[in-house]
């Protein structure tokens, strides 16, 4: 039987084996007569080499493993994930850095590794990948064949340099901000978003029923807390993306399925006119939606 490296993966050389081996080799030596028994000298030498190789083997396989993102784990998982780029996330788990290394359920890794890289920068609190791949002008003024990144947050030539290693030849980047980095002696000019926050406020106006079970409906305090918590943080429209009823309604809903959001209306602070929803948001700006300016009334 093989035992190391083999096509189907390695194979561990087990104690009894190499006892075996060892006990084989000294009837060669000593003739087939010799003294092996576990109480003899030779039995006991025999024992405590076989222990020795067989933690060699132990370790060789583990240093084989440790290749293997689905197996490595700690420092040897962040040394692999390097060869793709891919720097462990700030309290990010080994099984979920192992799905980012390994692209599980990824279709688009050139986004996600993008993301990652710009995510991981000091200062960054939201960033978004956009890919024009056709030979025109998208809807949002993308240039063709170019990557477009959104960021908040973040020192300008740290994002620069996150975005050029998935920069290939015949790919631009497009944005409203730019950067010139020198790359191995040469200029090299990086372009992303820095979107131009639109302050906000929301007036809402709901109709309520009692939820499935009887209970009563929420409170116009906990659905406004419900729809700000739906806009803000993690949760936030990317930009370009227009403030619409239906956003709305699914940011109250996914925390209240028995509440409706009947209409909304939205105002620009600090003191702009009401006007019904949908706010239109350019592609280089972004919806800032404030908490406090979130109210509702119920109907």
């Amino acid at each position: 039987m093989p035992f190391g490296t083999t096509p189907t993966g390695f194979v561990r050389k087990p104690l009894t084996t190499a006892l075996a081996e060892i006990e084989e080799k000294a009837r060669e030596i000593f003739g087939p007569g010799v003294i092996q028994t576990p109480q003899s000298p030779l039995g006991q030498l025999n024992g405590f080499a076989a222990s020795i190789i067989t933690t060699a083997w132990e370790m060789a396989e583990d240093v084989y493993q440790s290749y293997d993102p689905d197996q490595a784990e700690g420092i040897r998982l962040e040394q692999l994930g390097r060869i793709r780029l891919l720097e462990r996330m700030d309290g990010e788990t080994d099984p979920a850095y192992r799905q980012a290394i390994t692209n599980e359920d990824r279709a688009r890794i050139d986004l996600a590794d993008i993301n990652r890289a710009i995510a991981k920068i000091d200062g960054v609190s939201y960033v978004q990948v956009f890919v024009n791949p056709a030979d025109a002008e998208d809807a949002d003024g993308v240039p063709g064949h170019s990557i477009a990144v959104a960021v908040i947050g973040g020192d300008d030539e740290a994002i620069a340099r996150a975005i050029r290693p998935y920069v290939v030849p015949g790919v631009n980047t497009y944005g409203n901000s730019r950067v010139d980095i020198d790359v191995e002696g040469y200029c090299r000019t990086m372009l992303f978003i820095r979107p131009t926050p639109i302050r906000m406020g929301l007036q809402l106006v709901a109709k309520v029923a009692p939820d499935r079970l009887g209970c009563p409906p929420p409170s116009a305090a906990a659905i406004g807390l419900a729809a700000s918590n739906g806009l803000t943080g993690v949760n936030r429209p990317i930009n370009g993306r227009d403030i619409d009823l239906h956003l709305v309604r699914t940011a109250v809903s996914c925390t209240y399925p028995n509440v409706e959001i009947v209409s909304a209306t939205y105002n620009l602070l600090l003191d702009g006119p009401l006007t019904p929803v949908p706010a239109e948001v350019p592609f280089l700006s972004i919806a800032e939606i404030v908490p406090s300016a979130v109210t509702v009334a119920l109907v």
